[in-house]
């Protein structure tokens, strides 16, 4: 182990650096005054026009020209859209660099023009290992979450349950501006507010110096821009009409909200600060089948009800940056959130015990099941970073973050008779209490080779401590409330994480490639009261990728990784938890990571105004885990999580943005893959396979007085699992979106699930099978919400805000 850490320890010492001659700077905006990424740089001899080098520059604006002779020279500087400029009279001393700051280029009369009156960002484009996409060209996601963003991707589907998936799998690692989340995507992705998004970006094969967490690979969710120097406000207000249909539900679902983010910069200070409050209900029911057979009794149960959402979430965010010189910054963030969610299921069961061998009925049951969750979390979250740039444009950046979260909520369960709830069958309430720590520190550092290519090298820690606290009352009519011991435990789980990381890039028109090795040691203990369950390995994550440039619109790309699919308490608890009707939950504490190998290759190309980009890939996943049902009883089912062994997915990922005239754009994608497994389940050996896709797409409209509709469709096939299968899921939605107040302003009108009764959306049956049971529920949401959306914007929004997020706690939410 000790000569592993010296090994990966020497790219953080090992650096040289030598004397030289260079130029550096910086290209910007003229009017937006943001950095120009990318811009040409071209390195003339004053005295004969003789060029000498060039470069481009990189997501910061920023150049290096080196290894230069003593002197004079001129830069030519262009990129698309702007007026080409010439910096004249550039001098170069002896071992010493040229500094040239902020040069600025003007955008041509017909961008201004574009810009002014009818421009449009693009949707998609990509780089060496990512693919961004522009956030405020899903306009069916506005007045949404990152969820709400992120289904209209390519990669990404999302099912009825909110489950959010990246190429078919659930399993991805969540960034906020770059810093890791560890976290339950579809929890934190449902607390960010889609108006304050810029951008995302999809990474599928990450390189080493990003954590190996998750199976399908990283989505960075990218803030938008605060004021160069002053300050801004940015509102959005959200209010939704009265429900088309009530499901027969109790309450009747409300949903309103709105964020305000404040930023204020001023020479060496930044300082933002953001609140937000949401309310989102959802309406709903759900009918299902069960059958179980033990020995010669078949019981049927068939049910059906009420199955809604109550949800709330507020929270504060926070960020002071100060620059302490022109070389360095310290930086503090803290967040502060709460959220409940109340998950309503009040089901009608109707239960038949049938003797399979005589045909008699045994007995029969109807019972009225009311259950109520709640599931509330409180977070506070608390970072601190440093950053320094070396003369010789290397850089150090110094994080650590710290989180106090505390998850739980109860569980109110009740059996009834249907005609007279106060006769009362059965009567529990679950209380859990799962508070948690979590600290992660990290350093990493860059070393500029040449102007086209840089080594990284860093460590990080990570630490894991969360305890759960379950308790089972039971309420007896005689004896009142007691708790059951068989059901209510203490667990206590531990994971330590150190990570040593190194890799190497190189980017220039042509050709850009990076490779890198990542090391992890990792130590996870979980104790219960009579056991101590423990796993300690060490890990090597190599990872590659490259980008080849044929011609300048055709590119060619490939990429590798190695990653881990950790598992969380909820996965790992070895006690049965029953928090409703029909199901016993319940973990395995020996369970193992998953090791994943993701290989992929794809091809980009423009034509004219349009762009095609075509993916082909490969993941292989050894020790998967899947979520499986057996029998406990004839009318309870246990759930549990398991190695089911491998697993292979072989799929295909197409994008296309059309302009198909200066007022009609679409931009649509699809995922499709072949998922198999082959493993044991229950030490019997099972064999699966089927094809799956997923389609999302949007065709704009730009009509005159600044006004856009916009038609959107996300669609999921129908989708094996490890014991049966998903039925098809459809969403479709348009948006009418108005610019006002001379452009500061915009309203937007959502008619969001559309179905006119005829669409069957929102709505997904889930199916399993197993050697003496079957289950079958469909889930039915609520379709044709109409929302209304504000936006008001008081300044232009020229600088990044960053927020400090859950990094631990909303994993287990």
């Amino acid at each position: 182990m000790k000569r592993w850490l010296i090994a990966f320890a020497l790219p953080l010492i090992c650096f040289s650096t030598f004397a030289q001659s260079s130029i550096e700077g910086t290209i910007i905006d003229s009017v937006a005054q943001q950095p120009i990424a990318f811009s040409s740089i071209a390195l003339y001899q004053e005295s004969d026009d003789k060029f000498i080098s060039g470069t481009v520059t990189d997501e910061r604006g920023a150049f290096k020209l080196d290894k230069l002779s003593t002197g004079k020279y001129y830069l030519s500087i262009s990129f698309l859209g702007y007026e080409t400029r010439q910096v004249r009279n550039v001098s170069v001393l002896s071992n010493a660099t040229t500094l040239i700051k902020n040069v600025t280029l003007s955008p041509t009369i017909k961008l201004l023009d574009a810009a002014i009156v009818e421009g449009q960002k693009i949707t998609s484009y990509h780089t060496l290992d990512k693919q961004h996409y522009t956030a405020s060209q899903f306009q069916n996601s506005q007045g949404g979450t990152a969820t709400d963003v992120l289904k209209n991707l390519p990669s990404i589907a999302v099912n009825s349950e909110g489950e959010i998936t990246l190429r078919g799998s659930s399993s991805f690692v969540v960034l906020l501006d770059g810093k890791p989340v560890q976290s339950e995507p579809s929890v934190i992705l449902n607390q960010l507010q889609a108006n304050n998004i810029e951008r995302v970006e999809v990474i599928t094969t990450p390189s080493s110096k990003y954590d190996p967490d998750g199976k399908s690979g990283i989505i960075n969710i990218i803030t938008k821009k605060g004021a160069t120097d002053g300050q801004y406000w940015l509102i959005n207000a959200q209010a939704g009409f009265p429900s088309v249909r009530d499901y027969g539900n109790e309450d009747k679902p409300l949903r309103f909200g709105g964020d305000v983010t404040f930023n204020y910069k001023k020479q060496k200070w930044n300082f933002s600060l953001a609140a937000n409050y949401k309310r989102d209900d959802l309406a709903g029911y759900r009918d299902g089948e069960a059958t179980t057979t033990l020995g010669d009794i078949r019981t049927t149960n068939p049910s059906s009800g009420e199955r809604s959402y109550e949800s709330y979430s507020y929270g504060l965010k926070t960020v002071v940056n100060y620059a302490l010189n022109e070389r360095s910054f310290i930086e503090a963030g803290f967040y502060g959130g709460k959220r409940s969610q109340f998950r309503t299921a009040n089901i009608y069961y109707d239960q038949t015990r049938t003797n399979i061998t005589t045909g008699q009925v045994a007995n029969a049951l109807s019972y009225f099941n009311k259950n109520l969750r709640e599931r509330k979390g409180d977070f506070l979250v608390a970072s601190l970073d440093y950053g320094y740039s070396f003369q010789d444009k290397s850089a150090l950046l110094l994080s650590a973050l710290y989180e106090k979260t505390i998850l739980g909520g109860p569980t109110n369960n009740v059996d009834v008779a249907p005609n007279n709830e106060q006769f009362v069958y059965n009567r529990a309430i679950i209380e859990e209490e799962n508070p948690l720590d979590g600290y992660r520190i990290k350093a990493d550092y860059t070393k500029k080779i040449t102007d086209k290519s840089k080594l990284e090298a860093g460590y990080q820690y990570r630490y894991l401590l969360h305890l759960g606290d379950f308790r089972y009352n039971q309420f007896d009519i005689n004896n009142g409330w007691a708790i059951r011991n068989d059901l209510s435990n203490e667990i206590e789980l531990k994971r330590t994480i150190h990570a040593l990381y190194s890799q190497y890039s190189h980017d220039d028109r042509k050709f850009s490639y990076q490779a890198g090795l990542r090391l992890e040691y990792v130590d996870r203990v979980l104790t219960d009261d009579e056991e101590h369950y423990t796993f300690e390995r060490v890990n090597l994550f190599p990872s590659a990728s490259l980008l080849y440039t044929i011609t300048q619109d055709l590119k060619l790309k490939a990429g590798y990784s190695k990653r881990i699919n950790h598992t969380t308490s909820n996965m790992m608890n070895p006690f049965p938890a029953r928090r409703h009707s029909e199901v016993l939950e319940t973990g395995d504490p020996n369970l193992l990571p998953e090791y994943i190998d993701v290989s992929e290759l794809g091809i980009i190309k423009d034509i004219n105004d349009h762009s095609l980009s075509l993916t082909a890939y490969h993941r292989h996943v050894k020790n998967v885990i899947n979520r499986v049902n057996d029998i406990y009883n004839d009318t309870i089912l246990v759930r549990t999580f398991t190695n089911a062994g491998n697993a292979n997915a072989w799929g295909a990922e197409l994008s296309v943005d059309i302009k198909l005239t200066s007022w009609w754009t679409i931009f649509a994608g699809t995922n499709a893959y072949n998922y198999s497994i082959d493993g044991k389940l229950y030490n019997k050996d099972i064999s699966r396979n089927g094809f799956n896709y997923a389609i999302n797409g949007s065709s704009t409209f730009k009509l005159p007085s600044a006004t856009t509709i916009q038609l959107a469709v996300n669609y999921t096939s129908a989708t094996i699992t490890a014991q049966g299968e998903d039925s098809r899921y459809l969403i479709p939605s348009v948006t009418v979106k108005k610019n006002i107040l001379k452009g500061s302003g915009a309203l937007s009108l959502q008619w969001q699930n559309i179905d006119l009764g005829m669409f069957d959306t929102n709505e997904q049956r889930i199916t399993t099978v197993g050697e003496n049971f079957y289950t079958t529920t469909n889930y039915i949401q609520e379709t044709d919400i109409i929302r209304l959306n504000f936006s008001y914007q008081f300044n232009k929004l020229n600088k990044k805000v960053k927020f400090t997020e859950s990094e631990f706690g909303e994993k287990e939410f």
